[in-house]
C-alpha cells in the first residue's frame, strides 16, 4: 500500500519535470527519450511512476510510445496547447518565447471581444457582481502586484464564464497563462498607462453590466490593442 502511495505522489512531479523539458526544447520533436530504467534512475523515481507520467504526457499529446521505437516526442503541432499544464510550462519566464506570447495575444484578440459581447447579453446578476468585484480588487490592489494579477485573471475569467459558452469558457487557462507570463517577464508600465488600463477594465465591466453589447466589444478590442502595443515596447 505504501508503495502505491509513493508512486502516486511521484507522478505529478515527473510529469512536470518532463513537461518543462519538452516545452523548453531540451527534448526535441521526434527525439526518443532515454530508455525507461535510465530515465527513471536519472529522475530518482520508480519505473511505475515513470510509466504513469508517460501516460499523462501522452494524453496531453506531447509524446507517443510504440514497441521497439520507444517513447518519442511528438511534433509540437500535435500538442494540446490549451491543456492547463502545457500552457503553464510554456508560460514559465525561462521558457516563454516571443512567438508563444504573440500567439496568445492573437488568440485573445479573437476570443475576448466576442466573449465580452456575449456577456453583455447573457450575464446574470451573479456574473456581473463577480466581474465588478474583480475590478474593485484590481483598483484597490495598490503596490501589491500579485493581488493585481490574481484579480486581473479573475476579471477576464469571469467575463468568459458570463458568456455562458462552455467552449469559450475553457480559454480562461490560455488567458491566465498569458497574464502570468507577462507578469513574470517583468514588463514595465508607466503610472499613466496603468491608470488607463484600469479605466478600460472599469468601462468594460460597466458596459457588460448595462448590457451595452457594442461598447463591451469595442472597449475590449481597444484594451487588447493597447496591451499588444505595451508588449511590443517591452520586447
Amino acid at each position: 500500500m505504501s508503495s502505491k502511495k509513493s508512486t502516486r505522489g511521484q507522478v505529478p512531479a515527473v510529469v512536470d519535470i518532463l513537461g518543462f523539458r519538452m516545452a523548453a526544447g531540451e527534448y526535441q520533436e521526434g527525439e526518443v527519450l532515454p530508455v525507461e530504467q535510465d530515465l527513471a534512475d536519472s529522475l530518482e523515481v520508480g519505473r511505475n511512476a515513470l510509466r504513469e507520467a508517460v501516460k499523462v504526457l501522452s494524453g496531453k499529446g506531447l509524446i507517443s510510445t510504440a514497441p521497439r521505437s520507444g517513447t518519442k516526442v511528438r511534433p509540437r503541432g500535435e500538442w494540446n496547447m490549451l491543456d492547463p499544464d502545457v500552457l503553464r510550462w510554456h508560460a514559465d519566464p525561462d521558457i516563454a518565447t516571443e512567438k508563444f506570447m504573440l500567439d496568445l495575444i492573437e488568440m485573445r484578440g479573437i476570443i475576448e471581444p466576442k466573449a465580452a459581447e456575449l456577456a453583455a447579453v447573457r450575464a446574470t446578476k451573479e456574473d456581473v457582481a463577480t466581474i465588478l468585484s474583480a475590478y474593485d480588487t484590481m483598483a484597490g490592489s495598490g503596490e501589491d502586484r500579485q493581488a493585481r494579477l490574481e484579480a486581473d485573471i479573475l476579471f477576464h475569467s469571469a467575463i468568459l464564464k458570463a458568456s455562458h459558452n462552455e467552449v469559450l469558457n475553457h480559454f480562461k487557462y490560455a488567458i491566465a497563462a498569458y497574464l502570468k507570463a507577462h507578469f513574470r517577464r517583468g514588463g514595465s508600465v508607466s503610472d499613466e498607462a496603468d491608470q488607463k488600463d484600469l479605466e478600460r477594465h472599469r468601462q468594460i465591466a460597466w458596459a457588460i453590466a448595462a448590457g451595452k453589447v457594442k461598447s463591451a466589444y469595442s472597449l475590449t478590442v481597444e484594451m487588447l490593442n493597447s496591451n499588444h502595443s505595451h508588449f511590443s515596447k517591452d520586447e
